[in-house]
């Protein structure tokens, strides 16, 4: 038995060695080239181990068990009407022209970019039987559907025909759509690649997190992201968000139209180019993170377009006719990329993926013309012309990084000052009155609290900084800004929720959309419990009196106390400080962590008070008719005798409760001692008086208490010097409000 589980660990060993052996291949074969960092050779390494381990463990199966007669039907039409161009009389009749002309996405006008979006989610939309046409697609790209689709030379010519096949089914919705590509070099070398003007509700719609803006905002997926710590069932993507990561570059499009013969950008001949293809894919992040349900987002149809485009680039650079139909790999990797081998899972073979009818008949790229010294231009707003290249680049958003690009055209709709795409106050001024204009609140409502946060972890103090608030129930909305200068205990980047009112045995349901103040979106980003770490959640709340069906959120119906929610205001002053609400912003394209959002609050401290007096709490029990006063009277000259009527000092939520006044600890290094006395016509009241020590045990005193700056030597610790917080002194405002709990005053009279 022994002998047996040294064989099997030795061999998963050798196994394990294995991989990484021929991981450490690739870094010798691409290492050279200049192009990859040993990271990202390790990476798409393992993205091809995951193929094949997807392809073997048919994990096809796992997202439809059974393709249905009506799902094959729809694909066999597809691809037939790929062949007879069905959809060229369509074409005619809307004055399209019969062959598509692929634009760079930038390029496409408004109206070809809004009938794209209507196609798209009329595929997303369509239903055959249990699942929709565009998740059929993305099927099609499974490593168990499309054993050859990847790692080979059918590489190329699998796609050009599975790109094909999804541009028919799109002009099946509108007959006058084209696909477009993404060319990634006009966003590669920006300051932040990720502030490209494509990440934008105009175009693709955000890149930082769920896809909440533009055309596929809040799309379904039919599987659950792979490799995420928490279960994502909507397109999500992460641009950019690792530093590790890259686009791909004028000099990688250079190298793949230069090669001599196919071979060369074949897998088993030379690993660049499908390595250099999975760049971009990693870089989008999210569903695109993983080539197997890569499809899910849009992005992938026009990055695989644009590798298309250079494909067909090399092909009129380094070839004639012929060889474009007949060139093949000697190498073929596996028997799924033989020359007259089936092109999984169409009826054609991979040579037929090569014919130049794709690009003779059916459809051509039309190039992005770049700038010169004779013309400066370029043919899209969404480009500008960078003169130290003579190249038309991206644009970046309104807020984005222009380091190093002042005084250009960088910006969209904006100008570069200071390395960040700015607009001047009047536009600002005009911005928020247009936002706030017609904007209405609920008529009963609660406050709780949020806070926004930029690509440091730094709080977002600005009055442009937004939320959107939408009552699931009545669809009413209401925007909330931040409020200004932040004060303690408020979090930098606070905002106040306005949430609608729960009632009894009622849940208000509500979602947010939050903004920095540029416009740009931001993600969510909630505490779980579990784990107790901030992770990436759906920004919807549900408000509750009952905690087990609420969203764990501190709120209140009182403005006054909104300011201490998520604050434990039962402990001593120097150790008071805010916690972060359960849900918060992060408004960046980079990674914010879970320690620098938690960090946020740590920092945030109580000022040391300079006033001359704190109040207190003391517990006064007494007859409803007693006409008491309460006398606080300092052992030494550090101040005057406080005296007031019960009544007046009473709390108005409990009246047995009453807020007296000592002189300010911080101010005298050895503390403050007072006797608190009840009087009754200027005449002591014979009370019996407890004091309730930290640990929660009481005995008899004598009305003296000691207040100190350190809470060791202080026998009351909760005190303090701002009178708004006196309605909420000594209740610890953390978490649901049914959890909320309030400490007993040190002093108790009982008269």
């Amino acid at each position: 038995m022994i002998l047996r589980l040294l064989v099997t660990f030795l061999w998963l060993i050798l196994i394990s060695q294995s991989k990484l052996d021929s991981c450490e291949q690739w870094i010798q074969q691409l290492g050279d080239l200049d192009f990859f960092t040993e990271a990202q050779i390790r990476m798409v390494c393992m993205h091809q181990r995951e193929w094949v381990k997807d392809r073997d463990e048919e994990a096809g199966k796992k997202f439809l068990e059974v393709t249905t007669d009506n799902q094959l039907k729809y694909l066999r039409h597809v691809e037939q009407c790929t062949r007879e161009n069905c959809v060229r009389e369509a074409r005619r009749k809307k004055r399209a022209p019969t062959k598509s002309i692929r634009k760079e996405i930038r390029m496409m006008s408004p109206a070809e970019l809004r009938d794209l979006g209507i196609a798209m989610n009329g595929l997303k939309n369509r239903q055959i039987d249990n699942i929709t046409a565009w998740d059929l697609h993305t099927l099609v790209h499974y490593p168990d559907s499309a054993p050859g689709a990847h790692w080979g030379p059918a590489f190329l010519p699998w796609h050009r025909e599975f790109l094909r096949q999804f541009e028919i089914a799109l002009q099946t919705e509108v007959p006058s759509v084209t696909l477009p590509y993404w060319d990634s070099t006009l966003d590669q070398g920006l300051p932040e690649e990720a502030d490209s003007v494509l990440w934008t509700d105009e175009l693709l719609g955000n890149g930082n997190g769920y896809v909440k803006t533009g055309p596929f905002a809040n799309w379904d997926t039919n599987v659950l992201m792979p490799l995420s710590q928490i279960p994502v069932k909507k397109l999500y993507r992460s641009t950019g968000g690792r530093e590790q990561d890259r686009l791909m570059t004028p000099k990688d499009a250079n190298w793949i139209i230069t090669r001599q013969n196919f071979s060369q950008l074949t897998f088993c001949h030379d690993k660049t180019f499908e390595s250099m293809h999975g760049l971009s894919h990693v870089w989008v992040g999210g569903f695109m993170y993983v080539i197997r349900v890569s499809p899910n987002d849009p992005t992938f149809y026009m990055h695989h377009a644009f590798i298309d485009n250079l494909w067909e680039k090399f092909r009129q650079n380094s070839q004639t006719r012929e060889e474009r139909e007949e060139q093949w790999a000697t190498k073929n990797c596996n028997s799924n990329h033989g020359f007259d081998v089936q092109m999984k899972p169409f009826t054609i073979q991979n040579r037929d993926g090569l014919s130049n009818q794709y690009t003779d008949e059916w459809y051509e790229y039309q190039p992005v013309r770049h700038c010169t010294i004779e013309d400066a231009t370029c043919d899209s707003n969404f480009y500008w012309c960078d003169m130290k290249t003579w190249r038309c680049r991206s644009r970046v958003v309104y807020g984005g990084n222009c380091t190093g690009y002042e005084g250009t055209q960088i910006c969209y709709n904006s100008v570069c000052s200071q390395g960040k795409c700015v607009v001047p106050p009047r536009v600002r001024s005009a911005t928020k009155s247009r936002i706030e204009d017609g904007n209405l609140s609920f008529k009963e409502k609660v406050w709780a609290k949020t806070v926004l946060l930029d690509e440091n972890g730094k709080g977002i103090e600005d009055d442009l900084s937004r939320i959107v608030i939408t009552d699931l129930d009545t669809n009413q909305t209401q925007i909330v800004f931040h409020s200004g200068e932040t004060v303690f205990p408020e979090i930098p980047g606070t905002v106040y929720l306005s949430l609608p009112k729960p009632r009894a045995g009622k849940t208000s349901r509500v979602s947010l959309e939050a903004r920095d103040q540029f416009g740009r979106y931001c993600q969510a980003q909630c505490m779980n419990s579990t784990s107790e770490r901030y992770q990436v959640c759906q920004p919807f709340l549900n408000i509750s009196l009952n905690s087990e069906i609420s969203s764990p959120v501190s709120f209140t119906h009182s403005m006054s106390s909104r300011t201490f929610l998520n604050l434990d205001l039962s402990v001593h002053p120097r150790q008071m400080h805010p916690e972060m609400p359960y849900i918060v912003f992060v408004c960046s394209r980079k990674l914010v962590t879970s320690a620098m959002i938690k960090q946020a609050a740590e920092v945030v401290r109580a000022p040391t008070s300079t006033e001359n007096y704190v109040f207190f709490r003391v517990a006064v029990f007494r007859e409803e008719s007693s006409n008491y006063q309460i006398e606080v009277s300092p052992y030494s000259e550090v101040g005057p005798i406080f005296s007031s009527s019960i009544e007046k000092a009473a709390s108005a939520f409990d009246p047995n409760i009453v807020y007296v006044q000592a002189p300010n600890p911080e101010l005298h290094k050895k503390g403050v001692r007072v006797r608190v006395s009840i009087l009754s016509n200027n005449n002591r009241v014979q009370c019996q008086i407890k004091c309730t020590e930290k640990d929660g045990s009481m005995h008899q005193c004598d009305g003296d208490v000691d207040l100190h700056s350190d809470s060791t030597l202080s026998q009351e610790d909760v005190f303090t010097s701002d009178p708004h917080s006196l309605p909420v002194l000594g209740w610890n405002m953390k978490g649901h409000p049914s959890f909320w709990r309030h400490k007993m005053p040190f002093l108790s009279f009982h008269c």
